[in-house]
C-alpha cells in the first residue's frame, strides 16, 4: 500500500550530509511506490511564534510566512521524515 511521505530537511548548507541522505531516502521511498515531496527549509521564510495563541482558537496562525504551506503537508502525511544536521566537536 502506497504512502505519502513528507521529507524535511533542515540544513541550510547546499550539498550537506544530512540533505543528501534526505535525497536518498527519497529516492528509495519512490522506488518503493510512495508518493513523496521533499521540502527543503533552505531559503524557506520562517518567522518565530509570537504566543498569541489564535491557532488554539482559530486553527491558523496570523503570521503569514511559508510555514503554513508546509504544514499543510506534513499534516496531511502518512509519513513525516526530519533530516537535520548534527554538529559536534
Amino acid at each position: 500500500m502506497s504512502k505519502k511521505v513528507i521529507v524535511l530537511s533542515t540544513s541550510l548548507r547546499s550539498s550537506s550530509n544530512s540533505e543528501l541522505l534526505a535525497k536518498s531516502f527519497v529516492e528509495g521511498a519512490k522506488e518503493s511506490g510512495n508518493e513523496v515531496e521533499y521540502i527543503s527549509l533552505k531559503n524557506k521564510d520562517i518567522r518565530f511564534c509570537i504566543g498569541c495563541l489564535t491557532c488554539q482558537k482559530t486553527g491558523h496562525c496570523v503570521i503569514k510566512d511559508d510555514v503554513a504551506g508546509i504544514m499543510d503537508s506534513v499534516i496531511n502525511a502518512d509519513v513525516v521524515v526530519w533530516a537535520s544536521p548534527i554538529y559536534y566537536r
